[in-house]
């Protein structure tokens, strides 16, 4: 796993206290030294946009075809024949390149070489510093030397090689592809990605009813958006009988485009304040839990599902869940799905009426797909993106993954609704046993020792507790939400506490101050006349001493 760090810049004339996700980033060694060599950057011609945007205008509605956020690159920037090393009074070295996609809201990068020796490390970030990726170590390295990484925001964009002396020469990387993210997965610069999908869409966080929301309440962590080279799909964390946390994945078998070893994969990406079918749009969460690099162990056409496991590592404290499943043919009669529409932060659906059992042809999939099918939705919908994602019954149990379908959202009347059309779900008990190789049914995955009589597994919280979770109360927190398009911004006090809040521009002077009282739920601050432009909130939390920083932008001609 890595670790994805999101910086402030700040003047010398202020310090801040920063959060511990912040604190225990590792920075490059670069951003320490006083004198470094200069290097021409690397820069990716234009392509035409307008001509992409017709495309996905024609394959956003078609649920069969990954979500595209980016164009592809095709390079070839190795540390041989690009980039500028620079070595250390001490014999170490680091190698640097600049690339450089004007308009990019992100960018991502493919290896087809990527050898890292023991104590070595890579780092990716954007030229201003507010964003750090990293660091790739020897824990990513693969068999087939590839390697693929998540996002990083900007159009201008560093990739930092750090090799020790004991290793000199041992480490080799080369990249292949360069992904211009066009409209990307995390725009959080100025938020408008945070909702990019249809409005009739449900925040995880929003009620089902309690026959779901406890489930969901643990289900939400088992669930990750995957980067798939220039696409995006949904999958999750799947449990086998021995309940050992081997990272099993399981998504659709469509979602491809690029080799597994690539894909890129971020789990817990929730919004701290829940969107539940309106047009408010859902506040984007500091916590990036991103791993990289899987190995595909088996899939079939004729269920659409296709069964990973993950090789980059997870970190213990992610709090994650792996979901139990259901193998058995059992009519269903009400199921829940958790997914990224559109690439778009965590989303929940609802369907209450017993789920159909068809054959389905769907277009841009050559094979027929053995479907659970959810007639209408009654909570939330799903979209493009939401590929891959698990169907689950009322107990919790994986009955299938997204193949396709027609739903969406639509306005009626200025009226918030979806369209009333039919979702694809590859079932679960077909995948099971199909085929008669491993590579082709899940039983010899999940079920390694046969001990599956009933045909149902728990979730792995429930299998190791022996008792349904219950819901987790709601976290009390300090948030800050802004709208991009005017000078102002909103503080909630969930916590209660007398708070204090400065104000600065970039430059670190400070241009506006206030204080919340213990009984103030939610301040406003008008910052009139501010011109567009990046600020940062510091809020001191003058009842127990903590603080937090939060950069806001300000773009008045949008």
């Amino acid at each position: 796993m890595i670790v994805r760090v999101k910086l402030l810049i700040l003047s010398l004339f202020c310090v801040f206290a920063m959060n511990s996700q912040v604190i225990t980033g590792e920075k490059p060694i670069s951003w320490t030294m006083q004198s470094k060599k200069s290097i021409t950057p690397m820069l990716m011609k234009k392509f035409d946009l307008n001509k992409i945007n017709a495309e996905d205008a024609k394959n956003d509605r078609d649920q069969s075809i990954p979500w595209r956020f980016g164009y592809e690159y095709k390079v070839n920037y190795g540390l041989d024949n690009s980039g500028v090393w620079e070595e250390l009074s001490n014999g170490d070295r680091i190698w640097r390149i600049n690339i450089i996609s004007k308009g990019a809201k992100t960018l991502n990068f493919i290896f087809d070489t990527y050898k890292m020796p023991e104590g070595a490390k890579m780092y990716l970030y954007n030229d201003d510093k507010t964003d750090l990726l990293g660091a790739y170590t020897s824990v990513f390295n693969r068999p087939d030397h590839m390697l693929g990484t998540w996002l990083v925001e900007g159009d201008n964009i560093w990739v930092e090689y750090y090799e020790p002396a004991s290793v000199k020469g041992q480490g080799e990387l080369n990249i292949a592809k360069v992904i211009h993210g066009y409209r990307s997965v995390t725009d959080a610069e100025i938020q408008k990605k945070i909702g990019s999908s249809g409005d009739c869409n449900l925040d995880v966080d929003c009620s089902l009813g309690k026959d779901y929301d406890s489930l969901k309440e643990r289900l939400k962590h088992s669930v990750a958006l995957v980067i798939i080279g220039k696409t995006v799909c949904t999958g999750t964390l799947i449990n086998n009988t021995r309940n050992d946390k081997t990272p099993y994945f399981l998504t659709a078998n469509h979602c491809a485009g690029v080799s597994e070893s690539v894909w890129a994969f971020r789990f817990n990406w929730i919004s701290p304040n829940p969107s539940c079918a309106t047009e408010v749009i859902s506040t984007d969460t500091e916590v990036n839990q991103v791993t990289s690099g899987a190995t595909l162990l088996a899939s079939n056409p004729q269920s659409d599902f296709k069964l990973l496991r993950l090789d980059g590592g997870l970190d213990e404290s992610w709090d994650l869940e792996w979901a139990g499943w259901d193998r058995t043919s059992t009519t269903i009669g009400s199921a829940m799905g958790i997914h990224h529409p559109d690439g778009d932060i965590m989303k929940t659906c609802l369907e209450n009426d017993e789920l159909d059992n068809r054959v389905i042809t769907i277009p841009g999939i050559p094979d027929p797909i053995d479907s659970w099918v959810v007639g209408d939705w009654d909570k939330g919908v799903t979209e493009q993106g939401s590929s891959g994602s698990a169907l689950f019954n009322q107990k919790g149990h994986i009955i299938g993954q997204l193949s396709g379908g027609r739903a969406d959202c639509i306005m009626i009347q200025d009226s918030i609704n979806d369209n009333g059309e039919e979702d694809y779900y590859g079932r679960f008990n077909v995948s099971w046993d199909f085929g008669k190789t491993d590579d082709t049914r899940l039983s010899n995955w999940l079920d390694p020792d046969n001990k599956s009589k009933t045909g149902t597994l728990n979730m792995l919280s429930q299998e190791l507790s022996g008792v349904t979770p219950k819901p987790e109360p709601p976290q009390k927190e300090i948030v800050v939400f802004f709208k991009s398009d005017r000078p102002e911004f909103s503080i909630s006090n969930g916590v209660k506490a007398r708070l204090k809040y400065y104000v600065y521009n970039i430059f670190g002077a400070l241009v506006a101050s206030g204080e919340l009282a213990e009984d103030t739920a939610q301040e406003n601050v008008n910052m009139l006349g501010k011109l567009s432009g990046m600020y940062f909130v510091y809020i001191e939390n003058t009842t127990n001493g903590t603080s937090l920083t939060k950069k806001i932008i300000i773009d008045n001609k949008i």
